[in-house]
């Protein structure tokens, strides 16, 4: 939290009417000296930051508490009394590492010494008061906090990002205790309950995230990726829902990311997302503005932010636009197998054969054993047959809608990928198999990972099956490949 500002007037400028003038920030003046109980407390303090015995440090220590703590209402200097605590109780972490309950009688406390005093809720306790009692002194105590805070939340962050959920949650709440207004910690349990699918709490951890951040440049960067996080999760939801909760997400997103982008203008993550709710809101004027500005500057994009939002444009009904964003995409990936589909669909409903022919051949290069691409092959055939005059050529085209057709039926094992994208320096394949046959089937995907020139950069051999006669089952693999953004596979038969 930034140190509080404040502002007097002026005496000059309230009798010349100009209003108050703003002056420089309130020093941060602590008396810890006074009273006595102040001065004892201190000396106690300073005796076990000096000290090189290290059995004297503990009892410095549990004099400084029992000054403070025994009588506290006769102590006429509050804000000194709760920063020496703040001094003693941080050199008692610092003593005994990696503790951070005590039983009282060992601190110092003279009632109930044998109860627990948990130390990093004492430091928030402490610094907290000095922060209320005296606001221009927050930058004087944040580095108490930060001192304990930091090393805990380290560790729930590297607890999350070894998939040790338990524990990252675990450290996430004590790093609260030190820290209650900070919201990195709850950063860490969002993602917690995303990996969980815990999709309610989530959204509260996300909202308690931007709540807690505030206008803080420090957590700029935290706040900006939960509402874009928040408003992800608002419009998938959307995107389920119906009526007047549906148009609430979407206000939810669209608010979310307007207010992303009015901080930082031109992230085209969230730009893309923002074309998605003005999709789903209907503001097809909105909508039209966004992909403008993308069709113009093609370069600020990613491959695949063009493709969602060509995706977006076909479905919303620009589907000059979507041809236009996915031909953008394609010159930074040609072979991206979802916007090749969505991209020959759009040129079918356009009736454009010269375009879709060359799109549908290369996607059944990529995904040979997906049936509703063979469908599409016979619908380009059939574009072609219904614009053909010449009746010898249009019998040679209907009779490719059949061969095609009949392609789709007989295609077995079915493949539906249903997730192909990058992850860190991997990339993962996963989705169904059917096996239609009349017998128990096991076959072999052979997987080639592509880069965005369509360089092979890896491959795999992806064993599926034994699949019953009439049943299914799932694949999934993930391939370490920093520079693949696309995949192919050779027919499977």
């Amino acid at each position: 939290m930034k140190a509080c500002m404040w502002t007097r007037a002026g005496v000059g400028a309230l009798i010349l009417g100009l209003g108050a003038m703003p002056l420089a920030a309130q020093e941060c003046n602590i008396n810890d000296k006074s009273p006595f109980q102040l001065a004892s407390a201190r000396q106690y303090v300073s005796a076990a930051a000096n000290s090189r015995k290290d059995d004297e440090i503990p009892k410095h220590l549990a004099n400084s508490i029992r000054v403070l703590t025994d009588a506290p209402e006769k102590i006429k200097n509050e804000p000194g009394r709760q920063f020496l605590l703040l001094r003693t109780y941080r050199q008692f972490l610092d003593k005994n590492e990696g503790v951070y309950v005590m039983k009282r009688g060992e601190m110092g406390f003279t009632t109930n010494k044998e109860g627990t005093h948990n130390l990093l809720l004492a430091v928030d306790s402490s610094a907290s008061a000095v922060e209320r009692l005296m606001p221009e002194c927050v930058a004087e105590v944040r580095p108490y906090r930060t001192r304990f805070f930091s090393d805990i939340n380290n560790k729930a962050i590297a607890a999350l990002n070894a998939d040790q959920e338990d524990s990252a949650s675990y450290y996430a709440h004590m790093a609260m205790l030190v820290a209650g207004n900070d919201p990195r910690p709850w950063n860490v349990l969002s993602a917690v309950y995303q990996k969980r699918n815990q999709t309610d709490s989530a959204i509260l951890a996300l909202e308690k995230i931007i709540d807690l951040s505030g206008t803080d440049t420090l957590y700029t960067k935290v706040k900006q990726q939960s509402r874009y996080n928040l408003a992800v999760i608002n419009l998938q939801k959307a995107e389920t829902a119906s009526g007047a909760q549906k148009d609430a997400e979407i206000t939810k997103a669209r608010g979310l990311l307007e207010a992303f982008l009015k901080d930082t203008p031109g992230d085209a993550n969230a730009s893309q997302a923002l074309g998605r709710a003005l999709r789903l809101s209907g503001d097809t004027a909105a909508v039209a503005n966004m992909f403008g500005d993308m069709i113009k500057e093609p370069a600020k994009f990613t491959a695949d932010q063009l493709f969602e939002a060509g995706s977006n444009a076909a479905a919303g009904g620009r589907d000059q636009d979507a041809v236009k964003l996915f031909e953008a995409g394609f010159a930074k990936n040609p072979n991206h197998r979802f916007a090749l589909y969505n991209y020959a669909t759009t040129l079918f409903d356009l009736k454009d054969t010269g375009r879709m022919g060359p799109a549908i051949t290369r996607l059944m290069s990529i995904d040979p054993n997906y049936e509703r691409g063979w469908r599409l092959m016979a619908g380009y055939w059939q574009r072609q047959a219904q614009a053909e005059p010449d009746a010898a050529k249009k019998k040679v085209f209907n009779d490719s809608v059949l061969f095609y057709l009949d392609k789709q039926s007989k295609t077995n094992p079915k493949i539906d990928v249903t997730l192909a994208a990058k992850s860190g320096n991997s990339y993962q394949v996963s989705g169904t198999v059917t096996n239609e046959s009349q017998a128990t089937g096991s076959w072999t995907m052979k997987l080639e990972l592509l880069d965005e020139t369509g360089a092979v950069v890896a491959t795999k051999d992806v064993a599926i099956g034994p699949v019953e006669a009439g049943s299914g089952t799932t694949f999934a693999v993930k391939i370490d490949a920093p520079k693949a953004v696309a995949f192919r596979y050779a027919p499977i038969k």
